[in-house]
Formats: structure tokens, C-alpha cells, sequence
């Protein structure tokens, strides 16, 4: 029986030790916010509506009928996060950001002070 109890507390100590070490790290990994990803957008047009409507649509599944809304959304992803976008050179006026330099300029410094890279890959 003795020998049996000093058996078990010579495991415990290295039990105890080892939860010490991953605790703490666990606890970490878990406060941190998830990781930075890259993002393709796209501005689509609605030709169902009475008159053209765009919509702004990241990774193909989330879409956003203002620059307002899109911004909303961009300002929750993790610092260091990726938004690619290729608009192409086929315009029909009046889209948002692209028919505005100074609105193309002010979403590129919200994206710069969010920490999100803007990526512009301009056509043509």
C-alpha cells in the first residue's frame, strides 16, 4: 500500500507540471481573435430591379447593397485580413467606389486603418 501511494504521488507531480505548461498556452490560443484570411469581392448588378441596383459580394456568399454596409462588415474581420477585388474594365456607370476616385480613395484609408490590405487589380 505504501509503495502504492508513493507511486502515485511521484506521477502527480509530473501530471501537475505538465497542466501548468498547457494551460496558460490553451488559455491564450483561445483569447486570440481567428486568422487573418483572404477575401475576394466582387460588385455585382441586379437587372431585376426597376433601375440598377449593385450589390458588393465577398467570397461569393455575403453580399452588401452600400459601401456603408460593406465597410460595417470589413471593420469586424481579424487585423491583417485580405480583400482582393478585379472590377474589370467593362463599366456601366455609376458604380460605387469605381465612379468616384475620391470614394475609391477614402474606402482605401478605411481599409488601411482597419489593418485590412486592399488589394486593386485594375483591368485593361
Amino acid at each position: 500500500m505504501e509503495n502504492a501511494m508513493k507511486m502515485s504521488k511521484s506521477l502527480l507531480w509530473p501530471c501537475a507540471v505538465l497542466l501548468f505548461i498547457v494551460l496558460p498556452a490553451r488559455a491564450q490560443e483561445i483569447g486570440q481573435s481567428p486568422p487573418a484570411q483572404k477575401y475576394r469581392m466582387e460588385l455585382i448588378y441586379i437587372v431585376d430591379a426597376s433601375s440598377l441596383e449593385y450589390v458588393f459580394v465577398i467570397s461569393g456568399t455575403i453580399g452588401f447593397k452600400s459601401v456603408a454596409s460593406l465597410k460595417k462588415y470589413l471593420g469586424d474581420l481579424p487585423p491583417g485580413s485580405t480583400i482582393e477585388w478585379a472590377p474589370g474594365c467593362v463599366q456601366r456607370g455609376n458604380e460605387p467606389l469605381l465612379s468616384s476616385e475620391q470614394e475609391m480613395e477614402d474606402f482605401k484609408a478605411f481599409c488601411a486603418e482597419k489593418n485590412i490590405n486592399f488589394i486593386l487589380i485594375p483591368s485593361g
